[in-house]
């Protein structure tokens, strides 16, 4: 019963940790989000059956639920440990979870804190390696890059949200995504996909006939959540 209620603890702390990521450090609240924060405490509830294998079963899909909702969060958080606040929840999440799996087995409190640690260090260390991402500036030099026009991609909005482009002439875009979400910029009416991991820069280039064209990103319900702009392309080639 001890290592129930540890696991427990440790289930809540997923659960806090979860709403914590996606109601306040995300920018704007997400409630989608926000609700995978109900699968820790179902599990949490459901330790106190006396089948272990629902247990067991429950644990490891609330760990694999937070963790995968967060994978991309996760890894951003984790290599840049000078913002105090996401690197400690992600820290956090991490132990919890190491804890609330290795506290499944009838282990002793100090067999089990070594090994929650033990998995909690090297899942950090694998998902930080696994999704580690090299920015991609289009062979741009730095002089070149700091003259590309820049978008940048937050918890949830383009900024600028509204780019206006000359006609008749390909132009450079430099997206640089400070959030721990995974963003993207689609114009579907052009058939442009640009994906731009957590944390990363791209570089893209847009030349096409003038209009007017809706974009946004296709992530999750980003889109829902007001990412969302314009990209006008004026026919009579003034700049904009």
């Amino acid at each position: 019963m001890e290592n129930n209620r540890i696991a427990q603890g440790a289930l809540v702390v997923l659960a806090v940790g979860q709403l914590i990521t996606y109601g306040i450090l995300s920018g704007q609240p997400n409630v989608g989000m926000m609700a995978v924060a109900a699968v820790p405490l179902v599990a949490a509830a459901l330790l106190q059956t006396r089948r272990k294998w629902v247990a067991v079963t429950a644990v490891l899909v609330a760990v694999a639920a937070v963790i995968g909702s967060g994978i991309g969060a996760l890894s951003f958080d984790l290599v840049r440990p000078g913002s105090v606040g996401p690197f400690a929840v992600a820290v956090a999440l991490l132990l919890a979870s190491g804890v609330a799996i290795a506290f499944l087995r009838p282990f002793t409190v100090r067999v089990g804190l070594t090994a929650g640690l033990v998995v909690s260090a090297v899942a950090g260390l694998g998902i930080a390696l696994a999704l580690g991402q090299t920015d991609d500036t289009g062979r741009l030099t730095a002089d070149q890059l700091a003259k590309v026009p820049t978008v940048t991609m937050v918890n949830y909005r383009f900024e600028p949200a509204q780019l206006k482009v000359p006609a008749g002439q390909p132009v450079a875009f430099r997206f640089v995504n400070t959030s721990g979400d995974d963003h993207d910029f689609v114009i579907d009416q052009l058939g442009i996909d640009l994906s731009v991991p957590s944390g990363r820069t791209r570089v893209a280039v847009v030349d096409v006939p003038a209009g007017t064209y809706a974009l946004h990103c296709s992530m999750g319900d980003h889109r829902e959540s007001g990412m969302v702009g314009r990209l006008m392309v004026d026919g009579q080639h003034h700049h904009g």
